[in-house]
């Protein structure tokens, strides 16, 4: 078991960190109740339920940025989750797309268009950003269009924003 005290304010590592960086440890070895932790573990991620004070779980992969970003989070009360432990606790946007009634689910590719519709960009904007042609974003508007039953790319947004496929 390795831990590391870190403190916000720039001294040195203390008997009373702000949060505490573990790594190699299980959750019931966790005995820290009042410091947030900023756990580094490969265990598969079972949920939130009984992590007690664990702010962040992140794999032993992980890049400096993230555990640092992950210590800020968890020295400021935020809950630092990964994308599959997001997939895990919610909804995944297939399981959104099948509450929502669609017929056929939106590809990922067309998501990520209706996403950046929501933004506001302009097919040429998309086109840019995604490296695709105009003619293929057309084209996802279109599907994206016929399989959210919108007339125009504003009642697409709503609609997804709607059914839960436009985070806001």
């Amino acid at each position: 078991m390795e831990t590391i005290g870190v403190r916000s304010e720039g001294g040195a590592a203390s008997a009373h960190p702000d949060v505490i960086l573990a790594s190699g440890i299980a959750l019931d070895e966790i005995t820290f109740e009042a410091v947030p932790v900023v756990l580094l573990n490969d265990e598969p991620f079972d949920g939130w339920e009984h992590a007690g004070p664990v702010r962040a779980w992140l794999p032993l992969s992980a890049a400096p940025n993230e555990i640092v970003a992950a210590i800020v989070a968890a020295n400021e009360g935020l809950t630092v989750i990964t994308p599959a432990q997001s997939e895990a606790i919610f909804e995944t946007p297939r399981a959104s797309q099948r509450a929502a009634g669609l017929s056929e689910p939106l590809s990922p590719r067309e998501l990520q268009v209706l996403r950046m519709l929501a933004e506001g960009l302009g097919n040429k904007e998309i086109a840019w950003q995604l490296g695709i042609s105009d003619h293929t974003v057309k084209f996802h508007v279109a599907s994206i269009l016929s399989k959210l039953r919108a007339s125009t790319r504003t009642e697409a947004v709503a609609l997804g924003l709607r059914q839960g496929l436009v985070p806001i």
